[in-house]
């Protein structure tokens, strides 16, 4: 496969192109890396004492919503058709709004009678489902709004939106930065046709909020800023997701005749989806050259020559990135994939996977790695659980209960116990 970094972890079955899949939940070390940066700053600035976790979605719409449990999903087509890092920083604080906001228990309490059905129709449908937990679990997306409210239900939502506005303004002002971003992404909103879906109708027109961020600024003028390494690096993420999710036409358009680090990098990973990685190389080399201490260039190294064949050599750039960021579970996944796919290091591998599944334990792609280290190191027993795990977390239960019921049959205690422990979690999630 040809997409660059981007690991598809769920998919459904919506064909977006060859590669990848319109509802696919994908993950990036460098753009999470960025998010994450952005979310803690905002989050300290409003006491929020954890960050949210992020997961970006494969969507060419506009969009962004977060969940109850304080999960924070971005839309793909949000990063690709922003205009710069200031919009989505608003964005982001947006959604931490709705999230300090409680205003999914608040909606609970309020609505009366509405169901839950009907907030996950009236939402965000199919996104509901991707974002676990069913329609309580949904909270809200960010602020596509056209029309007038209807029922009792807009009314809620067009309060909560408006809070969740409020609340973004006083965190980008207390965090020091620029609240310019709140005008310009509802300017943007106006400019792109969404239709009409009851969604929409439950926000207050974009209007109506450009116009509240213009008097927020009034009362209390715009003294933040916006660091240059943001601006810098969300032009790199866009290059990235421009480059692996745009048709290669459309993508080869949007950086002709343009030579910034970003649109080099972008260039970089169309030559790969090409499969012309010689050249690929030759620009990766300059990009390298010119920052030789970045883990994601490293990370790219390892990816191209995983693609074209030379796990060996793959090994030796994600050690690097590992080396490098220690923290993005993502490249350790690669990194795992490499050592496993060279056969150079299984225990190894499976060291690397093991700290994913720890720290990330909802990391399908992780666990399904751990079923071919394990039955490499004749670990059968272990590999069914391993197993077991990926399919519980890709929805296939009957396969799960399988899988573990093998498991809990095993010599060895430790996998015995966590095999009983997850069969019981099988069992029990029905009730």
């Amino acid at each position: 496969m040809k997409f660059l970094r981007i690991w598809i972890i769920l998919a459904l079955s919506l064909t977006l192109n060859a590669e990848f899949k319109q509802g696919s939940i994908i993950v990036d070390a460098r753009a999470e890396a960025l998010v994450k940066s952005i979310l803690d700053r905002l989050c300290k600035a409003g006491g929020r004492l954890s960050t949210p976790k992020i997961y970006f979605i494969v969507d060419p719409n506009i969009n962004a919503f977060a969940t109850e449990e304080g999960k924070i999903y971005i839309h793909t087509g949000l990063i690709i058709k922003l205009k710069n890092v200031n919009q989505l920083v608003a964005v982001l604080a947006h959604e931490l709004g709705h999230i300090t906001g409680g205003h999914i228990h608040r909606f609970r309490s309020e609505s009366g009678g509405i169901t839950a059905a009907s907030i996950i129709g009236t939402l965000l449908g199919g996104a509901a489902a991707l974002a676990g937990g069913g329609g309580d679990a949904l909270l809200a997306g960010i602020m596509l709004g056209q029309g007038a409210a209807q029922g009792s239900y807009a009314s809620y939502t067009r309060g909560h939106e408006k809070e969740a506005d409020a609340a973004a303004f006083r965190m980008l002002q207390a965090a020091g930065l620029s609240t310019g971003g709140g005008i310009e992404i509802f300017e943007l909103f106006q400019k792109t046709t969404f239709g009409d879906p009851p969604y929409l109708k439950t926000h207050p027109s974009d209007q109506e909020r450009i116009n509240a961020f213009k008097n927020f600024r009034e009362q209390s003028p715009d003294t933040g800023t916006m660091p240059d390494e943001w601006i810098k690096e969300f032009e790199n993420i866009q290059a990235i997701f421009v480059a692996n999710l745009n048709k290669l036409s459309d993508a080869e358009r949007f950086y002709y005749g343009k030579d910034s680090p970003a649109a080099t990098l972008a260039k970089t990973i169309i030559l790969a989806r090409k499969s012309q990685y010689k050249e690929a190389f030759a620009k990766l080399d300059v990009l390298a050259k010119e920052s030789p201490n970045n883990p994601y260039l490293q990370e790219l190294y390892g990816q191209f020559l995983l693609e074209s064949g030379n796990a060996s050599k793959a090994v030796e750039h994600l050690q690097k990135a590992v080396a490098m960021a220690p923290n993005a579970l993502s490249i350790r996944l690669l990194y795992a994939q490499a050592l496993f796919t060279s056969n150079s290091d299984c225990h190894k591998a499976l060291d690397e996977l093991n700290r994913i599944t720890r720290d990330d334990p909802d990391n399908a792609m992780a666990w399904l790695l751990k079923v071919g280290a394990y039955k490499k190191l004749n670990k059968n027993d272990a590999a069914d659980l391993a197993h077991a795990e990926a399919a519980r977390l890709m929805g296939d239960k009957k396969l799960a209960i399988q899988r573990v019921q093998r498991a809990a049959k095993s010599s060895d205690p430790k996998v015995k116990e966590d095999a009983k422990q997850l069969l019981a979690e099988l069992n029990g999630a029905d009730d």
